[in-house]
């Protein structure tokens, strides 16, 4: 038992640490989303007009691959927080 009083307080607060420090938010990320969006759209206008259908399907799938990363990056965070969960359940 005295082991769990040791790490718990270290493991709480290490997590409290983690989310106060995370360097993205919701709203950040949204607004890289938004400029990513706007300079996919410049340089959009920049191809060749000969090039210009197969750029923007270079574009379209450049979009789709940066949703999948965030997807991702969701997935990750909620797989690590059901193992942050599971190591809590299991030390108690």
């Amino acid at each position: 038992m005295d082991s769990i009083k040791a790490t718990l307080p270290d493991m709480v607060k290490a997590r409290v640490e983690d989310l106060y420090n995370a360097q993205l938010s919701d709203e950040e990320v949204l607004a890289h989303m938004v400029d990513m969006k706007a300079k996919a759209a410049r340089l959009l206008e920049l191809a060749v007009d000969e090039h210009r259908d197969e750029a923007a399907d270079v574009l379209r799938e450049l979009l789709e691959l940066a949703q999948r990363v965030r997807r991702s990056y969701v997935d990750m965070a909620y797989r690590q927080g059901l193992r942050d969960g599971h190591d809590l359940k299991s030390l108690l």
